[in-house]
């Protein structure tokens, strides 16, 4: 929760504090985050953090939330920047854009990570939820006009779709970001042309499953 308090200070101080929340909170998870670790960091007393947030979880729930809001924010302009290309041509934008996003924010990436896995977050849940349901109606959007502009085949289950592709990027992400989920193919440290090239690869392979193929000559 986030109080008057914090909405009454500089958008230089926000910033100071959703930084060094996202920092520990990423590093530790939230149940071993360290509210005393970050006001020392940010040179306030620990009593402005709960004038400001409540207690911990009000802290944690509003880093997550303006995290989630970053995330959407970047897939609505890379469904804007990309409305009048192709099917696949956006799909491969968005592969590459996407680890553009993870490698330029990976403290957020990291924090998304944990948080999956950390059997407390329930009450961080209705914020997950929404973050994989706006990715979900992002990807079912794609879908469909593809089919309307008769790119895709028209017999495509648009939610059956929709869920592979989810998954799809969700993994590519992972590759690129966690060395122990890479497979050994070594994309943690690839370069943007190799990340391109994969790119290419895999939006030519789900090419041919779900092209519309009367327009294939």
């Amino acid at each position: 929760m986030v109080l008057k308090t914090f909405e009454r200070l500089d958008q230089k101080k926000k910033a100071r504090i959703f930084r060094e929340a996202v920092r520990e909170f990423s590093a530790r998870g939230y149940a071993k985050a360290s509210i005393n670790a970050m006001v020392q960091n940010l040179g306030i007393a620990k009593g402005s953090i709960f004038q400001y947030f409540g207690d911990k979880q009000g802290l944690f729930h509003f880093v997550f939330s303006q995290s989630v809001d970053m995330v959407k924010e970047y897939l609505k302009a890379i469904r804007n920047q990309t409305a009048d290309e192709n099917f696949f041509l956006r799909l491969q934008t968005i592969l590459t854009s996407g680890v553009q996003f993870v490698r330029k924010h990976p403290r957020i990436y990291t924090l998304y990570v944990k948080i999956q896995f950390e059997g407390n977050m329930g009450f961080c849940a209705k914020l997950l939820s929404s973050l994989r349901r706006e990715s979900f109606e992002f990807l079912s959007d794609l879908i469909e006009t593809g089919i309307e502009r008769g790119e895709l085949d028209p017999t495509l289950e648009v939610p059956h779709t929709a869920f592979m592709l989810d998954a799809l990027f969700d993994r590519f992400l992972q590759a690129h970001m966690l060395e122990h989920l890479d497979a050994g193919l070594k994309l943690k440290h690839a370069d943007s042309e190799t990340t391109q090239a994969w790119a290419a690869h895999i939006v030519n392979l789900l090419r041919r499953g779900l092209e519309n193929r009367s327009n294939v000559p």
